[in-house]
């Protein structure tokens, strides 16, 4: 056991000293302590998830490896591996997936290969996924089709998605349908999100809206929607505000017809330190299901400090 402390120990500090960036996550436990959730450590093509287990070691989660096996004027082709871990930190499974994009003229095609194993160690396909894009005039159209393989060990579609994403000066609009398979084996809209962003000056607002069937409809109806507002100051700081509306608050059965009410209000603050560090902290006001109307205080969630090449905050 000591042996096992000390091996994560070394990958912890290995993994610091080669790192591009090491982000930390804390969070506050039921005693009120302020403990560390996770870390995630990139370096180029390299993304490791850590955590804390019940015994305080430091094990693994998730981790990505990346790299471009080749490319050209006329598009790449990269390998994904992912590896995934239980709380003890043992491998439990591994994923390959294989990326190939084409470039067109005004767009291009991706084809995704996704590979696991199994419970026996064994790689088999599991998703083969299609993305072909085309942008004219500002507008661009992307088409995503999504197979599995069935009981006899075919591809099937089981999911397609249709976007459309309009550009223009200062303001863009995305609108997302996804389409599921049915159980008679026909595709059926499941869920539709439309997205407006406008900057303008220093702020910067992004507006979505959700559509789903509700209840017992099968017609598609707004089931949430959320604006964020972020706003930059002179020294890069920054200050998102993201209200959530719903025709009915987390919890409450939600019924067909209602106004959407705000029921969660959260804020994240992230800023720059003088060491480059950058801190990002996430407080929430969340209204309860015995008072949908009222947010309560806001509480704290978490504060993530990233060390290192971090990437700029986005919001």
């Amino acid at each position: 056991m000591k042996y096992y402390a000390v091996f994560w120990a070394l990958f912890w500090i290995a993994s610091i000293a080669l790192a591009q960036s090491v982000s930390t996550t804390y969070v506050t436990d039921v005693n009120g302590n302020r403990v560390a959730a996770s870390s995630v450590v990139s370096t180029d093509g390299e993304h490791t998830q850590l955590s804390q287990n019940l015994n305080g070691r430091i094990v693994p989660l998730e981790q990505t490896d990346e790299k471009v096996l080749s490319k050209d004027a006329n598009g790449s082709v990269t390998e994904r591996i992912v590896r995934k871990y239980d709380r003890s930190g043992q491998l439990t499974q591994t994923q390959r997936i294989l990326i190939e994009e084409r470039t067109e003229a005004g767009g291009f095609t991706r084809q995704s290969t996704m590979y696991a194993t199994d419970v026996n160690g064994e790689m088999h396909e599991t998703e083969h996924q299609t993305v072909e894009s085309h942008t004219e005039n500002g507008t661009t159209s992307m088409q995503t089709v999504i197979e599995r393989p069935t009981i006899n060990g075919s591809l099937q579609p089981v999911e397609k998605r249709s976007a459309v994403t309009e550009t223009g000066k200062d303001v863009s609009r995305q609108d997302e349908t996804i389409y599921r398979l049915s159980p008679n084996g026909a595709f059926y809209p499941a869920v539709r999100e439309v997205k407006d962003e406008t900057k303008r000056g220093n702020e910067t607002v992004v507006k979505s809206a959700m559509y789903e069937p509700i209840a017992t409809s099968a017609q598609m109806q707004l089931s949430r929607q959320s604006v964020a507002t972020t706003t930059t100051a002179a020294d890069g700081s920054e200050v998102t505000r993201i209200d959530y509306y719903a025709p009915s608050a987390p919890g409450v059965v939600q019924g067909s017809g209602l106004s959407p009410q705000l029921y969660e209000q959260d804020v994240v603050m992230r800023t720059k330190a003088p060491d480059g560090s950058v801190v990002e902290t996430t407080s929430a006001s969340r209204s309860s299901v015995s008072d949908p109307g009222r947010l309560g205080s806001p509480q704290k969630i978490s504060e993530t400090i990233c060390t290192g090449k971090c990437d700029p905050a986005k919001p």
